[in-house]
C-alpha cells in the first residue's frame, strides 16, 4: 500500500516538472524581448494632426454656406425633413395618455377587487364522522360528492 502511494507521489512530481519545463521553453532564438522605439512621429500625432486641418476647413465652409444667403443652414433643413411632424407627434402622445389612462383604469379596478371570502373549518373531518343512519328528512345535506379544499 506505501509503495502504490510513493510511486503515485513520484509519477505526479515527475508530471509536474515535465509540465514546469515546458511551459518554460520557448520558441523564440532571442533570449530578450524587443519593443519598438516609441518616438513622436507616430500614427496618433498624424491622425490628430489631420482632425486638426479637417476642423479648420471645416469651420471655414460652414461660415461661406451661412453666409451666402440661405434662411437656415443645410444641416438644418436637413434635420428638419427627416423630423416627424408636430401634428403626428401630438396624436403619437395623445395615444399614449389613453393607452395610460385606461391602463391606470384597470389597475384601480383590480385593486379594488377582493377574492370571495373562503370559509375555514377547523375540523374538516367532522364531515366523515356523522352517521348516515337516524338523521330525520331534511335536516343533513348529502355530502357524498363534497371535495374538500387545502388551499
Amino acid at each position: 500500500m506505501s509503495s502504490r502511494l510513493l510511486l503515485k507521489s513520484r509519477l505526479l512530481n515527475q508530471a509536474s516538472t515535465r509540465q514546469v519545463i515546458r511551459n518554460y521553453a520557448s520558441e523564440s532564438k532571442q533570449a530578450t524581448q524587443n519593443f519598438p522605439e516609441e518616438t513622436f512621429g507616430g500614427n496618433a500625432w498624424r491622425n490628430g494632426a489631420i482632425a486638426i486641418v479637417a476642423g479648420l476647413v471645416w469651420y471655414r465652409v460652414d461660415q461661406h454656406i451661412t453666409q451666402s444667403g440661405d434662411e437656415k443652414h443645410p444641416f438644418t433643413r436637413w434635420i428638419e425633413y427627416r423630423m416627424t411632424s408636430a401634428e403626428k407627434n401630438d396624436e403619437f402622445n395623445q395615444a399614449k395618455l389613453a393607452s395610460a389612462e385606461a391602463a391606470t383604469e384597470y389597475k384601480l379596478l383590480i385593486q379594488e377587487a377582493q377574492r370571495a371570502p373562503i370559509h375555514r373549518m377547523r375540523y374538516p373531518e367532522a364531515f366523515e364522522r356523522h352517521s348516515a343512519r337516524g338523521l330525520t328528512a331534511g335536516t343533513q345535506v348529502d355530502l357524498t360528492d363534497l371535495k374538500i379544499r387545502s388551499d
